[in-house]
């Protein structure tokens, strides 16, 4: 175990309710419509840029962009992520792993997150959904990841929270973790397909990666 890759939103942060909260308030706003959590979850696939070209008219979509970010960027001054996440993460970084982003979300609004929270020192490598062609479950952002960090599959690791983060780790031939150790994640009943390992607390996914390293 050298190398760990996260997913980042339900994963490594607690953004989802800010993105919910964020498209929510952009499509109130333009398209006068409450949409719940999971229509919004519906949508995802593309980052945040390809929803909003899919939802508002083109005549508005700028200001939908500009009200979307501000709304996401000022959510982060009035929740924190949670403390335990950071512990994990420095326990693991001076432990000597190598670890990365593969997320879908758009390289806007990923480095807001990062940088709001303190993320960025942590991660060696952050490929976001804008910058792949093909997004998770496909494994093309995992492979981008791994070749910049001269990362080994058989050394590597994938941890996500949703049916779409597994099927892409499974895709690139890594070991999958699914976690529901945040409090709103993408999953939704059991995952499918069924991930190598599953997790609800940190603390016993940082001895099983150590334990792991020990064994190596």
């Amino acid at each position: 175990m050298r190398t760990i890759l996260f997913d980042f939103d339900g994963t490594v942060a607690d953004t989802l309710p800010m993105i919910f909260n964020s498209f929510r308030s952009t499509f109130q706003h333009f398209l006068q419509r409450h949409y719940t959590d999971q229509e919004i979850v519906a949508m995802f696939g593309p980052p945040e840029m390809g929803i909003l070209e899919n939802m508002i008219a083109s005549e508005q979509l700028a200001d939908a962009v500009i009200h979307f970010y501000d709304y996401y960027t000022a959510e982060h001054q009035r929740v924190s992520n949670p403390p335990e996440m950071i512990r994990l993460l420095d326990r693991l970084k001076k432990a000597g792993i190598s670890m990365g982003i593969v997320t879908g979300k758009g390289r806007r609004s990923a480095d807001i997150s990062l940088k709001e929270w303190g993320l960025t020192p942590y991660f060696d490598v952050v490929i976001a959904g804008d910058e792949v062609r093909n997004p998770k479950p496909d494994p093309e952002g995992i492979f981008i990841a791994m070749e910049q960090l001269g990362a080994a599959p058989d050394q590597t690791i994938f941890v996500g929270d949703s049916n779409a983060d597994i099927m892409a780790g499974k895709a690139a031939g890594l070991v999958t973790v699914g976690v529901t150790w945040l409090p709103v994640t993408q999953k939704a009943g059991s995952f499918q397909p069924e991930p190598d390992y599953q997790f609800t607390d940190k603390n016993a996914f940082a001895e099983w990666v150590l334990e792991l390293g020990r064994q190596s």
